[in-house]
């Protein structure tokens, strides 16, 4: 399907230009995605989002554009009072939210493309609501491709060569791969599970799911030799979660009492502590040895950091700095290490409450919340557990790190929201193209264990 493929043309290409970080290699992928958008014209539209979930996906780029409105003087003192003390010496009548709005236009558009992923993966999720694992192929496919690289750049003769992939930071990198795994880690569950007719040969799915499980077992080696201890811990948690639902779903009739239940979830847990002991190379242990939490960064600098973004949180409670404003507003709250740069609050959390303020950080919680609800929801469904999963991964290294800063980190994270919320289509009628004959509620998966 060529919307599929335009599709993956863009994302890929941000990710092999290091993440999409540079404008000019950012403006292509945007251009694709922007004439795929102009010219795709769906026969049969996808069904309209619910409301609390369209509100907010409305709701954020409107935010992020306000920012950017020039407000009166007096106006602005009265909603951000710190942004018009900045403004006061510059004079003028008008200023926007702000304070760098041209980074905030820039990361205006880079929601807009966030979004307008969003819509084409869950518009293309109609499409394909018969072969909903279509649009999780090409994840794991890059996330394989970026895997292999990575080794082979750690094993290369290079001194102190880790695995980062196409990426300029391992951790990002790692944060690719590891939203990427539970992919390949879920779907030879599905396809052993739909294949477990007598009338089928088990063969044929028993060679996919070796084969997808190999990728798996490849992005999981990726992750390890990245040496990125967040990347580990965050893959870890992925695959605890797909590891719990699992057992869970396979014995659930055998498991009626909660007892047994948590004796799964606590065997699952037991198989991943031993996989942090024994799975990381000597490297990476040294790694969780030291005080260095990142490149360039030590933990004592990254929770001084930290510290010293709550007085600009502070200063602009409501509306923020606005998006990408960080860096410039930080500097007069900065006292630690005042002669190097801090462009990120390696926090997406307190970065983005810091930029967006109290009412946009809601915002777009509100919308995290919603599509990681909507896959709960199904979580009864194999790629239901994948996306849940690589939410749970991201959203914990997002906490030590700026991963969704990182345009093809923050495109994958849209990806799998669309395929998240479109988790039900399988059971709306058949869209109107579709061949006559077909069943008008298909069953992926089989409902017994």
């Amino acid at each position: 399907m060529l919307p599929l493929l335009l599709l993956t043309a863009a994302f890929s290409y941000a990710v092999f230009q290091k993440g999409g970080v540079w404008p000019q290699d950012w403006n292509i992928s945007l251009l694709v995605l922007g004439l795929l958008a102009l010219f795709y014209r769906p026969r049969t539209p996808a069904p309209r989002l619910q409301p609390w979930l369209r509100w907010p996906l409305i709701l954020l780029p409107c935010y992020a554009a306000f920012q950017l409105l020039p407000l009166p003087i007096p106006l602005l003192r009265l909603l951000s009072p710190a942004r018009a003390e900045i403004q006061a010496p510059l004079g003028g009548s008008f200023a926007p939210l702000s304070v760098v709005p041209a980074a905030t236009l820039q990361h205006l558009l880079r929601i807009a493309v966030y979004v307008l992923v969003f819509l084409l993966v869950r518009e293309l999720a109609w499409r394909l609501s018969h072969r909903p694992w279509s649009l999780a192929f090409p994840l794991v496919a890059i996330a394989a491709l970026e895997a292999a690289l990575g080794l082979v750049q750690f094993y290369s003769k290079a001194s102190e060569a880790v695995a980062r992939g196409t990426y300029v930071n391992r951790n990002h990198y790692a944060g690719l791969l590891e939203m990427s795994l539970p992919f390949a880690l879920m779907y030879p569950v599905s396809v052993l599970r739909r294949n477990r007719s007598p009338d089928h040969s088990p063969v044929r799915p028993a060679l996919i799911a070796c084969a997808v499980l190999a990728l798996a077992a490849l992005i999981l080696l990726g992750i390890i030799h990245s040496l990125s201890r967040m990347g580990f811990i965050a893959a870890l948690l992925s695959l605890f979660v797909c590891g719990t639902a699992i057992l869970l779903q396979t014995a659930r009739y055998k498991l009626s009492s909660a007892s047994r239940k948590l004796l799964v979830v606590l065997f699952v847990a037991a198989l991943i502590l031993l996989g942090f002991i024994f799975l990381p190379p000597d490297q990476l242990i040294a790694r969780f040895g030291q005080l260095a939490f990142s490149d360039g960064i030590t933990s004592q600098d990254r929770l001084q950091l930290w510290r010293e973004t709550l007085p600009l949180i502070a200063a602009y409670p409501l509306f923020g700095c606005g998006l990408g404003g960080y860096e410039s507003a930080f500097m007069k709250y900065k006292i630690s290490g005042p002669m190097f740069r801090d462009d990120y609050a390696h926090n997406d959390y307190l970065q983005y409450l810091a930029e967006l303020g109290t009412i946009g950080f809601l915002i777009a919680a509100a919308l995290i919340v919603a599509v990681v609800l909507q896959a709960a929801r199904a979580a009864g469904r194999t790629l239901a557990v994948a996306c849940l999963a690589a939410f749970a991964a991201i959203l914990l290294h997002s906490t030590v790190d700026f991963n969704l800063y990182i345009p093809a980190n923050a495109m994958l994270l849209a990806w799998i929201s669309g395929i998240s919320v479109s988790l039900t289509f399988s059971s709306n009628p058949a869209p109107a193209w579709r061949p006559r004959g077909l069943p008008q509620v298909i069953e992926l998966e089989p409902a017994g264990p």
